[in-house]
């Protein structure tokens, strides 16, 4: 999608922003893409009003027009960003892909269903005692052996209660009621690489007081747990788990927490690897970076940041993203969290 169809299509959103068209033509994706916006605009001159012209008029032509030409320009200037929206708005993936051979399917919990289709000549020649279509025959009889199998075995058995937690996690979607068990789940000095050292214990915040520090309302959330270390080269890193009472409570604190990083309408969005349901980082300033991730029913983050001057690091802010989202999902397998960046 070009810039200037991105422009147009967003500025289609922020027209139906508030009416029932918006939950029809993206819901809490197209309300998402609306929010992120306008917190980019806000430091561009006449970025808000032009916003704030369309919402108050979505049928006029000029008030589009002038909002789709601020947009195009963000959009030129920050390619992170526009590549960032245009990844939220694009069609979802089907979150179960097939694998077939021939006519048979195979879903992602290893069951294998379907026919296999030989055709009249495969058959004719089978009968006849064909070699080639012999060996064929058996070699389609192994993999669908392996796919019942073999698959399995890779998957670590059944779905259970909750399901799969989709979006490559390949775990178990669970409420972390438990305290001790989210705290466990935040990094501590054993996960984390050689030249590291504890900034302080990691701690646990229940009930009412847990999101006290967070951008976000409390509606949902059961426990938040937290962790920090320096290391060297100048470089720090702050770690949040987030247990949540449901998978869709997770969602909504995951969206409002991106919607201002660290409080900064004007963090830059940064690629970050697709972890857990959904994930995103941001370059927050030039010394901070931040990336959040959703998986199952926690939301998790990493804040990588430079001390004395020093910037912050991608590369730490990606490692340790996975680090705490790993650590989330072996605690919803019901394992204890074993997952390390050394």
């Amino acid at each position: 999608m070009s810039g200037v169809d991105l422009a147009g299509a967003v500025v289609g959103l922020v027209a139906q922003a508030g009416s029932a068209a918006v939950a029809g033509a993206g819901g809490a994706v197209g309300g998402m893409a609306v929010e992120l916006v306008r917190g980019r605009l806000r430091g561009v001159d006449q970025g808000p009003e032009a916003l704030e012209a369309v919402e108050q008029a979505p049928d006029d032509a000029d008030a589009r027009d002038r909002l789709r030409e601020k947009l195009a320009g963000v959009l030129a200037e920050d390619p992170a960003f526009a590549a960032y929206l245009a990844s939220l708005l694009a069609p979802p993936k089907p979150a179960h892909p097939p694998t077939n051979i021939g006519s048979i399917h195979i879903d992602r919990s290893a069951r294998a269903r379907g026919t296999f289709v030989l055709g009249d000549q495969a058959v004719t020649r089978i009968r006849k005692g064909d070699p080639a279509a012999l060996l064929a025959l058996v070699a389609v009889v192994v993999v669908l052996a392996l796919a019942i199998y073999g698959l399995a075995g890779l998957t670590g058995g059944d779905e259970g209660e909750g399901g799969w937690s989709g979006s490559g996690s390949g775990g178990r979607v669970a409420v972390l009621s438990d305290p001790e068990v989210v705290k466990a789940a935040a990094p501590d000095l054993h996960s984390m690489p050689a030249g590291w050292a504890l900034a302080s214990e990691p701690s646990l915040t229940s009930g009412s007081g847990a999101c006290e520090f967070l951008a976000t309302s409390c509606d949902g959330i059961l426990h938040v747990a937290r962790s920090s270390f320096d290391g060297p080269s100048s470089q720090s890193v702050n770690f949040g788990v987030v247990a949540c009472a449901s998978a869709d409570d997770a969602g909504r604190v995951y969206a409002e927490l991106i919607s201002e990083p660290q409080g900064n309408t004007e963090a830059k969005p940064l690629a970050v690897p697709a972890l857990g349901q959904e994930s995103a980082a941001f370059e927050v300033s030039r010394r901070m970076g931040q990336a959040l991730a959703r998986v199952g029913t926690t939301v998790v983050w990493a804040e990588e940041e430079g001390n004395g001057g020093s910037d912050f690091k991608v590369e730490l802010l990606e490692k340790f993203l996975r680090l705490v989202a790993a650590r989330a999902q072996e605690s919803q397998d019901g394992r204890a969290p074993g997952a390390s960046a050394g």
